[in-house]
């Protein structure tokens, strides 16, 4: 306190020197005097304690990323450069099957050119550019471990996203504050994983808060697309879809809460599959949220699922997880099953499908993409019906905001932080959330529609709970919406775009958060999802002319899709595939078939060939 006596002093000084007129008093003044003083001591004191924590938040940062780097991986490493027939690229890109049942020695083999190739594409080669794709790496564990012979998982390599538990690891959720606590025990479901045969090799890069369809933070950098380094893998689960798409492992274990397995799995090209809510553990994985309290995730909740190199991985996944073992570590999830026959059924499928939501028109390329699965899945004698999609687009990005910024001002974020900084990708976002609510009528009449909504779907300080609950009855009348939508229809899945548009650039998410919104519909819905590769884009689709749209759509947003879509030539588009809630297996059933009308074979040409 002693250093601030000074200043005090000083401004003590200047308050005394105040004329004192007509009904104002000494005893005033001196009043006066002490309240500037105590309000500058707390100005003083408030700024020293973020300076004070800000140091500490970056200390915590750089202490993480010293273990990874000081962390000893001899073993493996020397493995791989004593034995001549092994490169980078001996086990990349083989599909999950091959990696099933393997001997001892060549499990060996592939835990030492996997661990290689990861630390060649990922972060650890010194002045070239790569995907920077991992947070921590566990090669020595893997390889010093016995071969799995046994379980659903039998030997087959993966890496697991940041904030679900591992033992020996932190999980950071894209948060400084949280990058210094190393859990010393697997989560419920790393734990069935490695029961059922799982070798995990690493932990895939999130973005801050995991909110936003990219993969950056603080604590471990910019997670970069392999097909191509300008653009973005995707959030938040970007990690895990990098490392799958660039050969470093066959099967990824990401985390889906408004498209955070889907959006990154479209992005790098390669399956992506959320579960219904509820079917797989989330004990023992973190919430970036203050003290992992997320009440809103009762709404809107997260689930664990599957980045893949094929669809067998998604289903080898969800066969491992939806067993006897997994329901025994938490009561809290559904015990159902994994329904081999509902898969393996055979028969021609009844589908319908929807080319757009009326929000965000899907890119030329995300249009052909549909088109092309649809054509394909008829010329294979299945049924696939066109229909108009339900309800308004508007409505449904609206609602999710709404919920999602119930609580007003991004407070969750803000506490969840503990005083780190925001990263700039939110400024939209925060500052639509922070707007003055006498402003916001003024705001939404002098913006465009469509961000006149986002502002339109929060309110600072928060909902009223009367508030709340009005929108969860809208939340509850669109499920039922949906749900006679199925029963009228009498369809095994409806399948639409992925996506608007490619993957962006990076850095551009946060003007373009209107683009998701096919994402976020199963979510709100609580249907499982997937996506599946079918194209990339050709040199003729570099663009979004405004001129097509919709006049409700040629805005802001529309203009910034025009950028996303220049110098995108190569770069993958996917599309969806979601069924009613607990019908997950006739949803891979369905990402199969499209799997194999389709035969998507793209690969990120920059990471076909490492050696």
């Amino acid at each position: 306190m002693s250093s601030l006596h000074p200043v005090l002093s000083l401004l003590r000084q200047e308050v005394l020197k105040l004329p004192i007129g007509e009904g104002f008093s000494v005893t005033g003044l001196n009043l006066a005097s002490a309240l500037l003083s105590l309000l500058a001591t707390r100005f003083i004191l408030n700024l020293g304690d973020k300076r004070r924590r800000a140091a500490y938040l970056r200390t915590c940062c750089s202490e993480a990323r010293l273990r990874r780097s000081e962390k000893d991986h001899h073993a493996v490493f020397k493995h791989f450069s004593s034995s001549q027939h092994l490169t980078v690229d001996t086990f990349a890109y083989y599909p999950v099957s091959y990696f099933l049942g393997l001997p001892a020695k060549k499990g060996k083999d592939v835990v030492a050119a996997l661990a290689q190739r990861i630390a060649t594409v990922s972060w650890r080669v010194e002045g070239k550019e790569t995907c920077n794709a991992v947070t921590e790496e566990l090669y020595n564990e893997a390889f010093e471990a016995p071969t799995p012979t046994k379980g659903v998982l039998r030997g087959v390599p993966i890496t697991v996203k940041d904030c679900i538990g591992v033992a020996g690891c932190v999980q950071t959720g894209g948060l400084a504050c949280r990058a210094n606590k190393v859990y010393d025990d697997d989560c419920a479901l790393v734990a069935t994983l490695r029961e059922a045969g799982a070798v995990v090799l690493a932990r895939g890069n999130v973005g801050q808060c995991m909110m936003l369809p990219e993969s950056k933070n603080n604590v471990w950098g910019e997670t970069k697309n392999p097909w191509n380094l300008g653009r973005s893998p995707g959030g938040s689960s970007g990690g895990e879809a990098a490392l799958v798409s660039s050969g470093c492992v066959p099967l990824g274990i990401g985390s889906d809460v408004g498209g955070s397995i889907r959006i990154p799995a479209a992005f790098c090209g390669v399956y992506g599959f959320k579960p219904t809510p509820g079917r797989v553990s989330k004990k023992g994985c973190m919430a970036p949220r203050f003290k992992d309290r997320n009440g809103m995730g009762l709404v809107i909740p997260a689930t664990p699922g599957p980045i893949s190199r094929d669809v067998d991985g998604c289903k080898l996944f969800c066969e491992a997880v939806w067993s006897k073992g997994h329901f025994d570590k938490d009561t809290t999830i559904v015990p159902k099953l994994w329904d081999g026959e509902e898969y393996e059924k055979g028969g021609k499928l009844k589908l319908a499908y929807f080319k757009t939501d009326g929000w965000f028109e899907p890119c030329s390329a995300s249009a052909r993409a549909l088109d092309e699965t649809v054509s394909a899945l008829k010329k294979a004698g299945h049924t696939v019906e066109e229909i108009s999609f339900p309800g308004n687009g508007w409505d449904t990005y609206a609602l999710y905001v709404a919920v999602a910024a119930s609580e007003g001002n991004m407070r969750n974020f803000s506490e969840g932080l503990e005083g780190e900084t925001l990263i700039d990708e939110y400024k939209a976002l925060y500052a639509a959330a922070n707007l003055p609510n006498f402003l916001r009528p003024i705001v939404t009449r002098v913006i465009d529609k469509r961000r006149a909504a986002l502002v339109g779907g929060g309110r600072s300080g928060g909902l009223t709970a009367y508030e709340l609950q009005q929108l969860m009855a809208d939340v509850v009348a669109m499920r039922s919406k949906w749900s006679e939508l199925y029963d009228k229809l009498g369809v095994d899945a409806i399948l639409h775009p992925a996506l608007p548009l490619p993957a962006m650039k990076l850095g551009t998410s946060g003007d373009l958060t209107g683009a998701f919104s096919y994402t976020l519909l199963a979510n709100l819905l609580l249907f499982p999802a997937g996506v599946v590769p079918v194209t990339t884009v050709r040199e003729d689709e570099q663009s979004y002319p405004l001129s097509d749209l919709p006049p409700n759509q040629r805005d802001f947003w529309a203009k910034k899709a025009q950028d996303c879509m220049e110098d995108s030539a190569g770069m993958p588009m996917a599309v969806a595939i979601m069924t009613p809630m607990y019908r997950d297996e006739t949803c891979l059933r369905v990402m199969k078939a499209v799997e194999e009308v389709v035969g998507f074979e793209g690969r990120p040409e920059a990471f076909v060939n490492q050696k």
